[in-house]
């Protein structure tokens, strides 16, 4: 028999690993585009398309199988999952401005949108009922502690900017990765889920693609294919990433399961210093390790089961 907890961990450190080269690789469109500012609100889009690409490979394998979209307890979880894509694909494009923003402080800035984890603990304790131990509570004011030192360190506008940008991409990705939760709290299949996400996301993506297409006559800041293949590379990833964090969220504890995978901000930090040499200011990096710190201790801390109605 598999352990659980091995199971749902294992499934949070390979999401870890798929969000750190996905927010990895939008660093680096960004700085390979000479820091052009549309690539900043044009690879998103890319990454939505792709993720589409990939939901509709995994239709057409449903198709085949015979399987169709089962596993869904009603059709407002195939809503919830098609909400779940759309506030996954803003996230994705928050993220990126943010990014942009504060190019120096890139690992800090996906450091505050990994606290999502954050918003995934509440939501469960609110509505599923899954209890909060007094660690994880604690873990929750060291995270807040963190941002807060991010936020105080270097007040200038495009701090500020990339401040608020990974904010919403914090609030976003909290959003995502509860819609997530829930629906695999009710007994949705987490396959199912995660190709609907991803069509959802697919439609964001043409609908912007199309839409710069017609009035630019191209994609801004796109226009190197090379560009194009990296994001194409950094879409897959998301995509896989999205898959395991369903089913990390679904067999395990949703705050922690987020908090694994949001840590993958270490990952950004360390490519970034080893490929560009970017050091983030000392007291972002500061308050970057103290959310971290958060992190772990959310990720790790206390009981995790689940308050009964009667």
């Amino acid at each position: 028999m598999k352990n659980p907890i091995s199971s749902w961990a294992g499934f949070a450190l390979a999401s870890f690993l798929c969000f750190g080269i996905t927010n990895s690789l939008l660093g680096a469109i960004f700085e390979w585009s000479h820091r052009n500012p549309d690539t900043s609100v044009s690879a998103p889009f890319i990454l939505w398309a792709t993720m589409g690409l990939v939901g509709v490979i995994t239709a057409i394998v449903f198709k085949c199988k015979g399987r169709g979209y089962k596993g869904l307890p009603s059709k407002r979880f195939a809503w919830i999952a098609a909400s779940a894509g759309v506030t996954l694909s803003l996230g994705m494009l928050t993220l990126k401005l943010g990014l942009a923003s504060d190019p120096g402080a890139k690992g800090p800035i996906v450091a505050i949108s990994s606290t999502n984890a954050m918003i995934v603990a509440l939501g469960a304790w609110f509505i599923l009922h899954e209890k909060l131990s007094k660690k994880q509570l604690f873990a929750m004011f060291i995270i807040v502690c963190g941002i807060a030192t991010m936020a105080l360190g270097h007040g200038t506008a495009t701090s500020l900017r990339g401040l608020f940008f990974g904010l919403a991409t914090m609030a976003l990705f909290g959003i995502t990765n509860f819609l997530l939760k829930y629906a695999g709290h009710h007994g949705a299949d987490s396959v199912t889920a995660t190709a609907i996400l991803l069509l959802s996301a697919g439609v964001c993506g043409i609908l912007a693609i199309g839409f710069n297409v017609i009035r630019f006559g191209h994609l801004p800041g796109m226009e190197n294919t090379s560009l194009i293949l990296w994001a194409i590379l950094a879409g897959i990833s998301l995509a896989l990433g999205m898959l395991f964090i369903k089913l990390a969220v679904t067999q395990g504890p949703g705050g922690p399961a987020a908090a694994i995978t949001g840590s993958n901000s270490i990952l950004v930090a360390l490519f970034e210093f080893f490929v560009f040499a970017h050091i983030p200011p000392t007291q972002k990096l500061i308050g970057m390790l103290v959310a971290l710190m958060g992190i772990i201790i959310l990720a790790m801390g206390g009981s995790h089961k689940k308050e009964r109605s009667t």
